[in-house]
C-alpha cells in the first residue's frame, strides 16, 4: 500500500468509526423505546436485556454502514481539503485516480460487508430476536399478573385484574381481551382465576372460574356469548401464530414465496420488494462512499458541521429515494427489480459526473 493511500485511510477511519458507533447507539435507543413498555412490564433481567441488544443491533447495520461510509469518506476529504493537502497533492502531479484508489477499496469492503449483513445476518437476527421476545414474555407471565393495571404481555392480549394475590397467581375480578387471532376477538369477564406454569415457564395457563366469554367478529357485527363455570386460557404465543415475516425469511425463501402460485398477486410484490431491497441498499454503501470523495474536495471549506450536514442531506436523499421506490414496488405499479435499483443508478450517475468534473477541473486553487 502506498504512503498516499495510508494517509487517506487514516483521515477516513476515525470519522467512519465515530459515525458508525454514534449511529448504532442512536438507532438502538430509538428501537428500544418502541419495546420499552413491554420490556419494563416484563421485569426483564440484565442478561436478557443484553441478549436483546446483541440481536437488535445488526437489524439496522444495513443502513448504518452506507451512512457511516459516506460520512467517513466525506469528512476525511473535507479535512484534507481544509488543510490544503489536496491542493499540494495536485500541485505535485497526483491525479484524482490515485486519490480514489483507497476510497474505492473502502467502499467495496463496506458494500460486501453490508450485503452479507443484509442477506444473511439480519433475517437470522430478527428470528432469534422474536424468539427471545416470546420467551421473555412467557417467563414474565409465569411470574404472575399484576393487579390494577392494563397488562399487555403480548400483541393482541390485554389483561386487567381487580385484585392480584399470591404474587399474581391467584386473581379476582378478571377482564381479558384476546385478539391474537385475526378473525375473532374474545372478551372475557370472570370472578376469579388462577395462573399455572410448567417448569421453565414456556407454557402458561390461566384457569378462569364463573364468567362470561363473548366471541366478537372482526367486523364487530356478530357476537356470541357463553357462560362458563371453568375456562382454560393458554397464555402463550403459539408456534403456528408466528409465521415468519418477510424480514425473517432468507433470499431463497423470499423468491419461493413470490413464485408460489398460491400466493396472492399483491403479496408477491411485497416479497419481491424485500428481496431487491436487500441487494440494492448495500450497493448504495459503495456508491455513496465513492461519491463522497469529490464532494469532500469540492466543499473543502464547508467545515466539520457543514460536512456532516452535507453528508446527512446526501444520505437522506438516497434513503428517501429508496423508501419511495419500496412503496411504489409494494403496490405493483412498477416492477420491484426496476424501481428499487433506480436510486443506485441515479446516484451512480451523480458520482460519475462529480468524478468527471473533478478530472476536468484539475488542481484546485486556494
Amino acid at each position: 500500500m502506498s504512503l498516499l493511500s495510508r494517509m487517506i485511510l487514516r483521515e477516513m477511519i476515525l470519522p467512519f468509526l465515530f459515525s458508525f458507533f454514534a449511529l448504532t447507539i442512536f438507532l438502538l435507543l430509538a428501537s428500544m423505546l418502541h419495546f420499552s413498555g413491554t420490556l419494563v412490564s416484563s421485569s426483564i433481567r440484565p442478561l436478557e436485556l443484553l441478549k436483546f441488544v446483541i440481536l437488535l443491533v445488526p437489524t439496522f447495520w444495513s443502513l448504518v454502514l452506507p451512512m457511516a461510509t459516506l460520512l467517513g469518506v466525506l469528512l476525511g476529504f473535507l479535512s484534507l481539503s481544509r488543510d490544503s493537502e489536496i491542493i499540494a497533492l495536485f500541485a505535485c502531479g497526483t491525479g484524482p485516480k490515485k486519490l480514489l484508489i483507497p476510497v474505492v477499496a473502502v467502499s467495496v469492503i463496506s458494500w460486501l460487508l453490508s450485503l452479507f449483513i443484509s442477506v444473511y445476518v439480519i433475517p437470522k437476527a430478527k428470528t432469534a430476536y422474536r424468539d427471545l421476545f416470546t420467551e421473555v414474555v412467557e417467563h414474565r407471565l409465569a411470574r404472575g399478573i399484576p393487579g390494577k393495571v392494563f397488562f399487555s404481555p403480548m400483541p393482541g392480549l390485554t389483561i386487567y385484574v381487580d385484585k392480584s394475590l399470591d404474587q399474581g397467581h391467584r386473581l379476582k375480578g378478571v377482564y381479558i381481551r384476546d385478539a391474537r387471532r385475526h378473525k375473532v376477538a374474545n372478551q372475557i369477564l370472570a370472578q376469579k382465576g388462577e395462573l399455572f406454569a410448567r417448569p421453565g415457564g414456556k407454557e402458561v395457563v390461566l384457569e378462569l372460574k364463573h364468567g362470561v366469554l363473548s366471541h366478537i367478529n372482526k367486523d364487530y357485527r356478530k357476537s356470541d356469548t357463553i357462560d362458563f363455570d371453568s375456562y382454560l386460557l393458554f397464555l402463550r404465543l403459539a408456534d403456528e401464530a408466528h409465521e415468519p415475516s418477510r424480514g425473517e425469511l432468507g433470499m431463497r425463501e423470499l423468491l419461493k414465496v413470490a413464485s408460489d402460485p398460491n400466493t396472492r398477486h399483491k403479496v408477491k410484490y411485497h416479497y419481491l420488494t424485500e428481496f431487491y431491497k436487500r441487494l440494492a441498499i448495500p450497493l448504495g454503501a459503495m456508491i455513496l462512499g465513492i461519491m463522497a470523495a469529490p464532494l469532500g474536495i469540492f466543499f473543502g471549506r464547508a467545515g466539520l458541521s457543514g460536512g456532516i450536514a452535507l453528508g446527512l442531506v446526501a444520505f437522506m436523499a438516497y434513503y428517501l429515494a429508496v423508501l419511495f421506490g419500496e412503496n411504489v414496488a409494494n403496490t405493483g405499479a412498477i416492477s420491484p427489480g426496476l424501481i428499487l435499483w433506480m436510486p443506485d443508478l441515479i446516484f451512480s450517475g451523480i458520482a460519475a459526473g462529480l468524478i468527471i468534473l473533478l478530472n476536468k477541473k484539475g488542481p484546485l486553487k486556494a
